[in-house]
């Protein structure tokens, strides 16, 4: 009885490297580039299209790589970059479901891999079903719908990572990729305003906004990545400064820690140009928060000092004067008229002072369920109607994610979001206390990086709204794998040291 071969994934990659396979794959896509040239399709999708097929081979035969690819796509915004600059689909929504359908597959298939799960798994299937209840009450259920699918987008991503992100390597794979994106955008950011060539946004991956960067100083173009968000743009990128210093004194070579201070350095110069008065005080906080990690090593903290202090120098005099404007935040000593103090100088104050006592008036009058996702918005013209104030309609969400968690999902909603917070700082906890217990300080460190980032990142977000969630949700996700990682870890010293001690005990007399 002759039995009929299985295509597995071993022969697919045997078959992948054979030499007559190679040469017939390489004259089809002559062929078929042949015939993509003759009518006259771009050549953009002529480098896009093999690289979506890479991606996907990948996804289907060596998904962990893909699970990394699909973080530096995420958080670097690329792929809504080239949509909206090529018109190039996106292509983190079906590489997710991909990635998604392999883990079902290995579940119900072959070795039947379980689901990897955790405590705030739970919590942020919470935080969906929150945010799924607006569209009860919401004025708007459209928008709360709109909220629903972004999030539950995000809820697939954070599965898919922590499921397949299992390993150490891997785990620093993650780590250097998301510096080499900061990297990136930091580069053409500051190629940009050397060049001073604004007009291109190299492919969207670096967006402009014109506004004004302090009395006297308008229509100074500002940094705002490939989200095109100044502020999004430079919390984008502060999240990295810490890594990125872990990484220049734990990197395990030379040209490791080199390209480490060289990220570093573009995330800097990224950060300045944005003009983000909310990154600047977040970074300075996380960089006080860094030197007392490393408990003021010299060693360390002159070199941090001096490479702060050059890009102080070079900087542009714009960025003294827009850091200088942080000084109409502080009350002055004489009693005078607010205006005369110059607290709502600036138009932003004011709009965004208004803004926050607006949201705040809506979570006292909807304080268990708030007024729905994204319904901000909706009912703003409304209460600014009945506070009278002279500011225009149609404003955006509030600029302060917390208040703006409370206005829409009331006391439930901020609870569960503080809650997924507390949990992703007590994730990153255990992996530093577990990796330290086992000896690598080096991944130790690496947690307390990621900890002092997510800092730096809520302390910007009490300054932006949240249309730009997708960053906290990927370092939720990271938090969770790192501990899941340092969990399995332990458990495999604890059986290795099982071993060994019973191997001594058979070898007694």
């Amino acid at each position: 009885m002759s039995m009929t071969p299985v295509l597995s994934k071993r022969n697919v990659l045997d078959l992948a490297q054979r030499p007559m396979t190679l040469a017939l794959a390489t004259t089809l896509i002559s062929v078929a580039y042949g015939v993509a040239l003759a009518y006259s399709v771009s050549g953009l999708w002529l480098v896009a299209v093999p690289i979506a097929a890479a991606i996907a081979f990948a996804a289907l035969f060596k998904p962990e790589l893909a699970a990394i690819a699909l973080i530096g796509i995420t958080w670097g915004y690329l792929s809504e970059a080239a949509n909206r600059s090529y018109g190039i689909p996106s292509l983190t929504k079906p590489l997710a479901g991909l990635l998604a359908l392999t883990l079902i597959v290995r579940r119900f298939t072959g070795r039947r891999t379980g689901f990897v799960s955790d405590t705030t798994t739970w919590w942020m299937l919470a935080y969906l079903i929150v945010i799924g209840v607006g569209l009860w009450y919401a004025r708007s259920p459209a928008r709360v719908l709109q909220l629903l699918n972004d999030f539950a987008k995000d809820l697939v991503l954070y599965l898919v990572l922590i499921n397949l992100i299992t390993s150490k390597k891997n785990l620093e794979r993650c780590i250097w990729l998301l510096l080499a994106v900061g990297a990136l955008l930091g580069t053409l950011t500051m190629y940009q305003e050397i060049t001073h060539n604004y007009r291109s946004d190299f492919g969207g991956l670096v967006r402009t906004e014109v506004a004004q960067i302090a009395d006297g100083i308008a229509n100074r173009p500002r940094a705002g990545g490939s989200t095109g968000e100044p502020l999004a743009f430079g919390q984008q990128l502060l999240t990295l400064v810490p890594i990125g210093l872990w990484a220049i004194i734990y990197g395990r070579s030379l040209f490791a820690r080199c390209f480490a201070a060289y990220a570093t350095v573009a995330c800097l110069a990224g950060i300045g140009l944005s003009f983000s008065r909310s990154s600047y005080v977040a970074l300075a906080v996380t960089l006080a928060l860094f030197a007392l990690h490393i408990r003021l090593n010299p060693r360390y903290i002159l070199p941090i000092v001096a490479l702060v202090g050059v890009l102080l120098w070079i900087a542009p005099p714009e960025f003294s004067a827009r850091f200088q404007t942080l000084q109409n935040l502080l009350p002055s000593g004489d009693t005078v008229n607010i205006e005369d103090q110059g607290f709502n100088s600036e138009a932003s104050y004011r709009m965004r002072s208004i803004q926050l006592g607006i949201a705040f008036d809506m979570f006292i009058d909807h304080p268990i369920l708030g007024v729905g996702a994204w319904n901000f918005t909706e009912l703003y013209d409304e209460y600014v109607n009945e506070r009278g104030v002279a500011i225009a309609t149609s404003f955006g969400p509030p600029h302060n994610y917390y208040l703006e968690i409370a206005a829409e999902h009331g006391l439930i909603g901020l609870s569960v979001i503080l809650g997924i917070l507390v949990l992703a700082f007590s994730r990153l906890r255990l992996a530093q206390r577990l990796f330290a217990l086992s000896g690598d300080y080096r991944l130790s460190r690496l947690a307390v990086a990621l900890q002092i980032g997510l800092v730096g990142y809520l302390i910007s977000a009490a300054f932006l709204h949240g249309l730009y969630s997708r960053f906290l949700w990927l370092q939720v996700s990271l938090a969770v794998a790192f501990a899941l990682i340092a969990t399995k870890e332990q458990t495999k010293n604890k059986t290795k040291e099982q071993g060994n001690k019973g191997t001594r005990e058979q070898r007694k007399p």
